[in-house]
Formats: structure tokens, C-alpha cells, sequence
């Protein structure tokens, strides 16, 4: 729930300080006498953090044994014992940091083990993943940490590097001058995207940190950048679609010489079904998914839709839910027919969105009555009750309308399951 994701938060933040201040602390003057006590603040605040996640969040999760939450407080405690997360959390809380009495408090690489804890932090974005409405923003934020971490990283490594050789000795190195760590960092971004020019290399021991320097720049900024490319890919990936499908349509329209006002509606209704559903087949987007999470959906969508049409109401509830799977969108464009006088009704209609019209008048060219959300037309002719399943008029599509339309066929596969409410229903008929 949200109450584990914000603590999943607490945690990966702690996690995310020991991870950036580790290697900054060990390698740039920030930490002195004057300000030691807030670094060491800062240490045991998430210290705490994750002290409080090994024993008394960890041991208490449930987990699922042979398809079934287990909650028992024992067998969750054994379960994460047993886990591979309880060795790294526990390794991750080694007390190095008793030996600052020998090595002194500016030790910094005595906190190396709480760097290791990654486990909480990946699980956090996980999470995130499956509940944002947009998880390709999670993904992307994800990729960019771990590429300004390495440059951070290479930052900290530019600097050692240059308090070894020399602060200023050649070119090459940190001159000493301005902010150490902003310039630290922009040699180590320069180097890693290829942007800019670095000072050369003065010597083979620079030209040897340069080698690998590049090799794991070149390597680090490929994967970044192929799961950018991947990230971007899978969000555009329904749009490629659309298009390719509009594209086939479009050449299949030509070799076929249609008319030019039946190829601008084809295309308007490509456009106007992507601008409104992101798909051009939402029905399909389900399929996957388990029966029961099907009915699921179509009892949120559809039923309180479906218990207004009269001819319903009052009926088993088995059968709402037998019905709400077989509703299927359609949408018309302005001017559409829906369905014409004196045709034989196979379908019962509810507008979803939008308004039809029904025409009447000697040129049916008079509109009787408009109908809008959540009305239902063409039920009555569904259950073929005395000839009455011949329309009655014309029915047109005012401007886009987003309709569900259930068939005959689907309506008495249904009732075959149910006969008590088919005699319900043709008795409402008559």
C-alpha cells in the first residue's frame, strides 16, 4: 500500500545518501572538524532507517506460499531469514564505523558497506513502476540516476586522480581553481557524452586513466542511452502501431481507387479513434487478462449502463454479467446511418457518448428526437416479438458518437443459460 511505498521512500533516500556521500566524502575536502558532526547526523539518521527495515519491516512482510498470503508473524520472520535481502541487509549494517577509534573520523571508507543495500531501492521503483499512470516517466528518471551517478563516480576518480599526480601539476589534472567538485564534474559529464574537449592527456600515467576513463564512459553512455532509446520505444509503441495500421489502410484505399470522400471518413475515423483512445482496438487491449478481471472491467464500466435499459431491469444479476462482456464499442462519424427504416433489428444500441438523432418525415429528413448519454435504442427488436424487430427509422449519428451495441446473437447465447429471464424479457416485450 501507500504506507510501504513511502517507507520504501525513507529507505531508498538513505540508501541514495550513503551511495553519493561515500564516495564524495573519501575523495574531496568536504568533510573536516567543522562540519563532521553533521555528516556523522546525517550517517546514523539513516542508520536508523535501515536498522528499523531489518528487524521490524523486513520480518513482517507477508509473502505468498503456494498461491496463499502467508501472515503468520513466525513464518514471515523465517522467510525473510531465509532470503537472500536479509544477508545483503544484514552485511550492509557491518559496524566499521567502531573502528573510527583506531582510524580516526575522517574515515569515510568505513561506511562502504552501507552502499550495498540495493535491494529496497530497486523495489521502490518497481513499485512506482506498476502504480504510476505514467510509468515511462519512472523508468526515464530511474536510467538518469544511475548515468549522473557514474558521472559522479567518475568525478570522484577525476579529482583522486588529481590530488595524487598533483593538484595543478600539468594540464591535464584539476587546477585548483573554482567550485573542485562542479568542475570535477563537468570534465567527468564532458567525458562521458563526448561533448567538449577535455585538456589533453601530459603524460602516459594521464593517458592510462584517459583509456579507461574513455572505455567506461563509451560503455556506460551506450547502455544508458539503449535503455533511453527502449524506454521511449515501448511509449511510442501503440502509436507505431496506429500508424502502420493507417498506413496499410491508406495503400490498401489506393490500390483499390476509392472515392476521395470515403477515404477522408476512413482516415477520420483513424484520427478521431487515436485522438480518444490512444487505440484503435480497446477490446483487444483485454485479452490477456483473466476472465474474471474481464467481467470485472465490464461490470465497472458497463453495469450501471446496462441496469437502466428497461427491457432489463429487474432481471437475474447472473445475466447483467453475462451481458456486460458482450457489449462491444463502435464508433460512428457525423452523418453516420445507425440503422435504417425497415431493416431487420440484430442489435440493441446505448449511446456511450456523443448524440444520435432519429429521423422520421416523408423524406426522413426530419429529426424526430436526439438522443445523448445513456440512452438505448433498438432493444425491443432484439427479442423478434411479433414482427417487431424491423426498425422503425432512421437512425443517425449527429457528430462522432461512441456507441455499445449488443446483438441478438450474443443476447440469446446468453439466455440459453437463463430461460426464466428470457420469458422476463419477451414478456416485457409484448
Amino acid at each position: 500500500g501507500s504506507v510501504y511505498i513511502s517507507w520504501l521512500f525513507v529507505v531508498s533516500s538513505s540508501f541514495m545518501y550513503n551511495l553519493w556521500s561515500v564516495p564524495l566524502r573519501m575523495t574531496f575536502p568536504y568533510q573536516d572538524d567543522s562540519n563532521i558532526h553533521l555528516w556523522l547526523i546525517a550517517d546514523y539518521v539513516a542508520d536508523v532507517a535501515y536498522l528499523a527495515d531489518t528487524f521490524l519491516i523486513r520480518p513482517r512482510l507477508r509473502f505468498v506460499r503456494e498461491g496463499s498470503w502467508v501472515e503468520d508473524v513466525t513464518d514471515c520472520r523465517n522467510n525473510y531469514i531465509a532470503s537472500l535481502g536479509s544477508k545483503i541487509d544484514v552485511l550492509s549494517l557491518t559496524p566499521l564505523d567502531l573502528l573510527y577509534l583506531y582510524f580516526g573520523l575522517q574515515s569515510s571508507l568505513l561506511r562502504f558497506p552501507r552502499m550495498i543495500r540495493i535491494l529496497p531501492f530497486w523495489e521502490f521503483f518497481d513499485r512506482l513502476d506498476m502504480m504510476a499512470p505514467s510509468p515511462f516517466i519512472i523508468r526515464i528518471g530511474r536510467t538518469l540516476f544511475y548515468m549522473l551517478y557514474l558521472i559522479h563516480l567518475n568525478a570522484c576518480a577525476y579529482f583522486f586522480y588529481s590530488k595524487w599526480a598533483g593538484i595543478g601539476n600539468d594540464a591535464f589534472v584539476f587546477q585548483g581553481e573554482g567550485n573542485a567538485y562542479l568542475r570535477c564534474f563537468y570534465f567527468a559529464m564532458k567525458t562521458a557524452t563526448k561533448i567538449g574537449k577535455n585538456p589533453k592527456p601530459a603524460n602516459n600515467v594521464d593517458r592510462t586513466f584517459m583509456i579507461f576513463n574513455w572505455l567506461i564512459g563509451v560503455f556506460a553512455c551506450a547502455a544508458i542511452i539503449g535503455q533511453i532509446r527502449d524506454i521511449m520505444a515501448a511509449a511510442e509503441r501503440s502509436k507505431t502501431e496506429y500508424r502502420e495500421r493507417l498506413d496499410r489502410t491508406v495503400q490498401l484505399m489506393n490500390r483499390l481507387n476509392l472515392p476521395p470522400r470515403i477515404q477522408d471518413r476512413i482516415r477520420m475515423w483513424f484520427t478521431y479513434s487515436w485522438s480518444t483512445q490512444k487505440t484503435l482496438d480497446e477490446i483487444a487491449s483485454l485479452v490477456a487478462l483473466p476472465h474474471n478481471m474481464q467481467m470485472d472491467i465490464a461490470m465497472n464500466v458497463h453495469v450501471q449502463t446496462l441496469s437502466k435499459v428497461q427491457l432489463f431491469q429487474d432481471c437475474d444479476p447472473a445475466l447483467i454479467r453475462d451481458l456486460v462482456l458482450k457489449l462491444k464499442p463502435v464508433l460512428f462519424l457525423p452523418g453516420d446511418l445507425v440503422c435504417k427504416k425497415g431493416e431487420v433489428g440484430k442489435e440493441m444500441y446505448i449511446v456511450k457518448q456523443g448524440q444520435v438523432q432519429v429521423m422520421g418525415g416523408p423524406n426522413n429528413d426530419k429529426i424526430l428526437v436526439t438522443l445523448s448519454e445513456g440512452s438505448v435504442f433498438g432493444e425491443i427488436s432484439l427479442l423478434a416479438v411479433g414482427g417487431g424487430n424491423r426498425r422503425m427509422a432512421d437512425v443517425r449519428s449527429q457528430g462522432y458518437s461512441n456507441l455499445f451495441v449488443l446483438s441478438k446473437s450474443d443476447l440469446n447465447e446468453a439466455l440459453e443459460y437463463h430461460p426464466e429471464a428470457q420469458k422476463v424479457l419477451q414478456r416485457k416485450a409484448k
